[in-house]
């Protein structure tokens, strides 16, 4: 199974990315939600590569030694395959349907959809609601993952002697803390249109929300790796030593000027881009909110740029404004990397479902 059912403890949400291990593990403290123990942990160049894990061992290592600075105890966990290694197809059921017959179906919708044999993929499905059609029939998300894909999370997992008790989607992870963030507006979100740009390492992707559910998803080759290329040709430094410059804030006094402020512009005309490509495709015209997430988001008073750019009321996502801080967490460190915890955030929520 691709995802697991009811969770029956506590999870720890850990988002396997590009450039780097991410770590949330949250709890119930009362009516509220609390963050007891998170971490980040960055990853060598080439371990992972187009979403696909190359080095098995040196990424559990990695992930042993995150586990190890974030103080966790757990040891069951939730990681995520990427939305580009999954197919999903919508489809209606009667809500009456017997769980055979259910499977049957599914298998057969599976079939039509997958390009190759079903014995190498995993299938699930999520019950997304009851139909807009009918009330009689239930709408579900048909979820189709390659077996080879979800086991090297598996063995990434086993490996740092962890249990990978829920493999989700990233997307899923994602909307799910939309809709936790959502939980503070009037009527729970409900009416809303929001718009969240997710920022990665060579991709950016758009989801778009309404009335809490994702209608629109599109990912665009632009990401952070160009704004690393300029700083590396610009000072003259490998890759990972101008991710490290600009992460410890050592660059020169012009690379605000030369370098920053052209890579904002242009990425403010990919979010302007992508915007348009969602209007042009649905009957919307407009988004009430944008939210940023991902290593970008991390760029100091990016939300206002964007937002005089747009238009469009826009913020930093932050899947923890409601949320109490445990006594072990960094409070100063934490608040630096909250932008890069969406997807970390959203899988460790699955724990307390």
């Amino acid at each position: 199974m691709l995802f697991s059912g009811k969770n029956r403890s506590k999870l720890v949400g850990i988002d396997i990315g590009t450039t780097s291990l991410k770590l949330v593990e949250l709890s119930r403290a009362g009516r509220s939600v609390r963050v007891d123990h998170y971490g980040v942990e960055e990853l060598a160049p080439g371990l992972i590569i187009e979403h696909q894990i190359k080095d098995i061992d040196q990424v559990s290592q990695s992930l042993k030694r995150l586990v190890a600075k974030s103080g966790t105890k757990l040891k069951r966990a939730a990681v995520c395959v990427a939305s580009t290694n999954v197919i999903t197809k919508a489809i209606t059921v009667q809500s009456e349907i017997d769980e055979g017959e259910l499977e049957a179906l599914v298998e057969v919708e599976a079939d039509r959809v997958v390009p190759y044999a079903l014995d190498d993929v995993n299938i699930d499905f999520v019950n997304t609601g009851k139909s807009a059609q009918s009330t009689d029939e239930d709408q579900l998300q048909l979820v189709v993952c390659r077996k080879n894909v979800v086991e090297s999370l598996v063995s990434v997992l086993e490996e740092a002697e962890l249990e990978a008790a829920v493999v989700d989607v990233d997307h899923f992870a994602l909307a799910r803390v939309n809709d936790f963030v959502s939980q503070g507006h009037v009527g729970g979100g409900q009416a809303r249109t929001t718009a969240l740009m997710d920022f990665g390492f060579n991709t950016s992707r758009l989801l778009v929300f309404h009335n809490n559910r994702i209608i629109y998803s599109r990912e665009n080759p632009f990401g952070g790796r160009q704004l690393i290329d300029s700083i590396s040709q610009k000072y003259g430094l490998p890759p990972q030593d101008a991710a490290h410059a600009l992460r410890a804030n050592e660059l020169a006094k012009s690379f605000k000027n030369e370098v920053l402020k052209p890579f904002v512009k242009t990425l403010m005309q990919e979010i302007l881009r992508t915007l348009q490509f969602f209007y042009s495709s649905s009957t919307h015209n407009r988004v009430d909110q944008l939210l940023i997430t991902g290593g970008c988001a991390q760029i100091g008073n990016i939300d206002n740029f964007i937002q005089k750019r747009i238009e469009i009321p826009t913020a930093v996502l932050n899947p923890f404004a409601a949320t109490r801080l445990g006594s072990r967490v960094d409070r100063d460190r934490f608040r630096r990397d909250i932008p890069s915890l969406g997807v970390a955030a959203g899988l460790a929520l699955r724990g307390l479902e």
